[in-house]
C-alpha cells in the first residue's frame, strides 16, 4: 500500500497534539512494559479432533531460522491423584457426567493499528531494548480474530458429545463455555465489540480507522492528505511502507518483505491488508460466561486508563520505531519527542473514535445485550453488590447444573499501577461476598467451581483500587474523563492476595476446582486440605500465543466416593499445513489465515523455550501431565456415594512416563511436582510467582518527566510473553 505522510517540521514547530496526549503515550509505554520455510508435507485436518486423537508439534527453533509444524500422535488422558483423590478400579463403568463445559482464555484480540499500541519498545523488534519491554507486539497478532473463530468452531464440534464416555457408554452434551479474561488487549471498545461478535456470532470487524472527514479534525495539519483512503487497509508497524522513511528496516515482521531477524519467515504479500477484511463467524453453540482480565479493564493490561491515554488512542499520531541507539529507559524518556509532529520515528494513521476505552460499567453493558447467556454472566451480579459498587462489580455466582455453584471472580488490580497491576488481587467487598457464597454452597451441599483470570500465584498485586485516577465528570465517550477511575465507592482494603484466597478455598470443602488463565500455559496442580481431600487449580494456554489452545472440562461422579475432572485440550480447527511462502494473501480464507497465525505464533522470537520435559515449545503446552488429564479428588458432598467394597486392582501401566490408567501409587513424577506446585500456589502474598515460573521476575519502576507535563511509570520485567 502507499506510504502514508511523514509528520515533518521539528525545527519549525512543536507537535500539533496536546500535552496530555504526549504524557499519555509515555504512560502507555510504561503500561505495555508491565504487562525452515517449507511447511510439513502432511496436511493434518483438525476440525472435530481433540488432542486425544492428534497433536501439533514443531521442529526445533533457533535464531534466524523458521520452524515448521506438523501433526503428531494424540495423547490419552493422564490420571492424576495428586494426594487428594484415589483412582479406584472400575470407575469407567460407574461414572456419570455432572457438568460439561469449555474454557477459552486470553484472546488478547488487539487493534494492531491503534496509536495506543507501543510496539516500538518491544524487545524482539528493537535489539537495544531488553526484556523489561517485551510483550508489546507479536508477529501473529493481526490474525488472532481468525484463530479465535477457528477455536470456537472446534469447541462447537464437541457440543453434541463429550470426548469422554459415561459408564453407560453415552456422552454428555456441552452445557456452556467460560472465558477467563484478557479477551481484549487494551480495554478498547472496538476490541471488545469484536470479541462479542466472535462469542455471539455475526460480522467480525477486524479493521480500525475511520473514513469520516470529521474524525480527522484532531490530526496535525498537513498530514491527512489521502489518509482516509488508507482506512480500509492496514496501517502500522508491520508494513514498512507505512511509516516515515526513518522507520523502514528490519524491526518487525512485514509479510510483504520479511527482513532482518524475520528474513527466514514466509512471505505472504498482502497479508496485513487481508487480515483487515471483515468476516462472518457462527459464535459459540452454547451460552458463554465472561470474567474480567487485566487487559479487559486496564490500558495495555497494566494501567488505569486516563484522558491522556484515550487522546492518544483515538487520534492519528503513531510511533513506528524508537530513535536508533536508545536503550529501554531512554526510549521511554524520549516518548514525547518520538510522538512529536516533527519526529522522524512517527507517522500518521487513520484515526478512529471506536478506539475509545470502555469503563467496567460500559464493558458489562456491552455484554448484557446477549440475553441467552444472561448478559454473559453480568446479569447475574448480585443486585446489592451492583448497587453498592456503583456498577463496577464484575463477580457473580449461579447454578448451571443441579448440585453446582459456579463463581466468577473479578481479579483485576483496579488501582492500575504499571507493573504490579498486571497481576491481580481481590478487594475486600468481593472477598467478603465470596465467603458468603462459599458458606451458602456448603449449606446447600453444592459442588463449587470458581473461575477467574489470575491463578492464585498471580494474585500478588498489593495495589488498592483507590490508586486509580479519581472519577470527576463524564466525557463524550459515555464514561468518566478518566475511563479507568475508581467507580466503586467502597473501601477496597484490605486487599486480598493469593494466600488469602487459597486459605479461604482450603477451608471451604465443597470447592473442587479453580479455573484460570493469565499464564498462557497449560497447568494442573492439586491443592490439598488438612485432613484429606482438596481441589485442583487448572490453567489453560492462551489464544494469542502458541499453542493457541482451549480446554474442555467435565466433572464425573465415579459413584465410589470420588470425582474425576476430565480436561481435554483442543487445538483450533485450522489445518496444520499453511499455504506455501509466496502465496498472495488476497484470496485466503479465515481458516488459512488462522493456520498462518498458528505457524507464525510458534516462531514468535519471544515465544517460551522448551522446559525440562525436552519438548520443543513446551512452555505454553505445559508438561504432559498438564494437558489431557483425569484429575481425581474426594467427593466432598454429604450425599456422595460410598466407595465400593470390592478390592482395588492394580491396573496395567502403559509404557513410558505417562499412564492412561493409574493406581494410587503411580504417576509419581507428577505427584512429586504436585506437592511443590501446591505449596508454590500459596506464594501469592509474597508477590513472587512459584519458582520464578510465572512471568513477572522483577520490576523497573521509575518516574520520568514528559515535557514538564507529568510523569510515567516504567513497567514490569517480563520473563515470558503473558498478559
Amino acid at each position: 500500500m502507499a506510504r502514508v505522510p511523514q509528520i515533518a517540521g521539528l525545527a519549525r514547530r512543536r507537535p500539533a497534539v496536546s500535552a496530555a496526549a504526549l504524557v499519555g503515550v509515555a504512560g502507555l509505554v510504561a503500561g505495555a512494559a508491565g504487562s525452515g520455510l517449507a511447511q510439513a508435507p502432511t496436511s493434518g485436518a483438525t476440525l472435530g479432533k481433540s488432542t486425544l486423537e492428534q497433536t501439533i508439534r514443531g521442529e526445533p527453533r533457533s535464531p534466524g531460522a523458521f520452524a515448521a509444524l506438523s501433526p503428531a500422535p494424540g495423547e490419552p488422558h493422564v490420571v492424576r491423584e495428586g494426594q487428594i483423590g484415589t483412582a479406584r478400579a472400575g470407575r469407567e463403568r460407574r461414572r456419570r457426567s455432572l457438568v460439561y463445559f469449555a474454557q477459552l482464555t486470553d484472546f488478547q484480540l488487539s487493534d494492531e493499528e491503534s496509536p495506543a499500541r507501543v510496539e516500538f519498545v518491544d524487545s524482539s523488534a528493537d535489539d537495544p531494548l531488553n526484556s523489561p519491554f517485551g510483550a508489546a507486539w507479536r508477529p501473529q497478532e493481526a490474525l488472532v480474530a481468525h484463530m479465535t473463530d477457528q477455536s470456537i468452531r472446534q469447541v462447537n464440534s464437541f457440543a453434541g458429545a463429550s470426548p469422554v464416555t459415561q459408564g453407560d457408554g453415552t456422552r454428555a452434551k456441552l452445557g456452556f463455555a467460560l472465558t477467563t479474561g484478557d479477551s481484549a488487549d487494551s480495554q478498547q471498545r472496538n476490541e471488545t465489540e469484536a470479541v462479542l461478535r466472535l462469542l455471539e456470532g455475526g460480522r467480525v470487524i477486524t479493521n480500525s480507522g475511520s473514513s469520516d472527514p470529521a474524525d480527522y479534525e484532531r490530526c496535525p495539519r498537513g498530514t491527512t492528505a489521502g489518509l482516509a483512503q488508507e482506512a480500509p487497509l492496514y496501517t502500522g508497524v508491520q508494513d514498512y511502507d507505512d511509516g516515515p522513511p526513518a522507520t523502514a528496516g528490519t524491526a518487525f515482521y512485514d509479510p510483504d518483505e520479511p527482513l532482518g531477524q524475520f528474513a527466514a519467515f514466509p512471505r505472504f504479500p498482502g497479508l496485513m491488508d487481508r487480515a483487515q477484511v471483515a468476516f462472518d463467524t457462527p459464535g459459540l453453540a452454547v451460552p458463554s460466561y465472561v470474567t474480567f482480565g487485566n487487559h479487559d479493564a486496564l490500558a495495555q493490561g497494566n494501567q488505569a486508563a486516563n484522558a491522556a491515554f484515550e487522546e492518544v488512542g483515538t487520534s492519528c499520531v503513531k510511533v513506528f520505531a524508537p530513535a536508533p541507539g536508545l536503550d529501554g529507559a531512554s526510549t521511554l524518556a524520549a516518548a514525547p519527542l518520538l510522538l512529536g509532529s516533527a519526529s522522524p520515528r512517527a507517522g500518521v494513521v487513520p484515526p478512529d473514535p471506536a478506539r475509545q476505552f470502555v469503563s467496567k460499567r460500559q464493558y458489562k453493558e456491552l455484554h448484557r445485550a446477549d440475553a441467552e447467556s444472561q448478559g454473559h454472566g453480568f446479569d447475574l451480579v448480585d443486585a446489592e453488590q451492583e448497587r453498592a459498587s456503583s456498577g463496577a462489580a464484575g463477580y457473580y455466582a449461579w447454578t448451571p447444573a443441579p448440585g453446582f455453584r459456579f463463581i466468577a471472580l473479578d481479579t483485576v488490580s483496579e488501582g492500575g499501577v504499571a507493573g504490579p497491576s498486571a497481576n491481580g488481587n481481590l478487594d475486600d467487598p468481593q472477598f467478603r461476598w465470596l465467603g458468603s457464597e462459599l458458606a451458602a454452597a456448603k449449606e446447600a451441599d453444592e459442588l463449587v467451581v470458581l473461575f477467574g483470570h489470575h491463578p492464585i500465584a498471580s494474585l500478588s498485586s498489593p495495589i488498592p483500587d483507590e490508586a486509580a485516577p479519581p472519577c470527576t465528570a463524564p466525557d463524550r465517550h459515555g464514561h468518566d474523563v478518566n475511563p479507568g477511575c475508581d467507580l466503586d465507592p467502597r473501601n477496597s482494603q484490605p486487599i486480598h492476595q493469593g494466600a488469602d484466597l487459597q486459605a479461604l478455598l482450603k477451608a471451604s470443602p465443597n470447592v473442587i476446582a479453580l479455573v484460570s488463565g493469565h499464564t498462557h500455559e497449560n497447568r494442573a496442580a492439586p491443592v490439598p486440605r488438612e485432613g484429606g481431600g482438596g481441589f485442583w487449580a487448572i490453567e489453560t494456554a492462551a489464544e494469542i500465543d502458541f499453542p493457541h489452545q482451549n480446554r474442555l472440562l467435565e466433572v464425573m461422579d465415579n459413584r465410589d466416593g470420588t470425582l474425576s475432572i476430565f480436561g481435554t485440550v483442543l487445538d483450533n480447527a485450522a489445518p496444520v499445513a499453511t499455504p506455501p511462502s509466496g502465496t498472495a494473501a488476497g484470496e485466503l480464507g479465515v481458516a488459512e489465515l488462522a493456520s498462518i497465525g498458528r505457524l507464525i505464533g510458534y516462531n514468535d522470537p519471544q515465544a517460551a523455550s522448551a522446559n525440562d520435559t525436552g519438548e520443543v515449545g513446551a512452555g505454553g503446552l505445559g508438561r504432559r501431565e498438564d494437558r489431557n488429564v483425569e484429575l481425581l479428588l474426594r467427593d466432598p458432598r454429604a450425599s456422595a456415594a460410598q466407595a465400593p467394597a470390592t478390592p482395588r486392582r492394580r491396573p496395567a501401566r502403559r509404557r513410558g512416563r505417562d499412564r492412561s490408567d493409574l493406581d494410587q501409587g503411580t504417576d509419581r513424577a507428577a505427584d512429586r511436582r504436585d506437592d511443590g506446585s501446591a505449596q508454590a500456589t500459596g506464594a501469592g502474598a509474597g508477590g513472587a510467582d512459584s519458582g520464578g515460573s510465572l512471568p513477572f521476575t522483577g520490576l523497573a519502576l521509575g518516574l520520568l518527566a514528559a515535557g514538564g507535563a507529568g510523569c510515567v511509570a516504567l513497567g514490569v520485567a517480563l520473563r515470558r510473553r503473558v498478559g
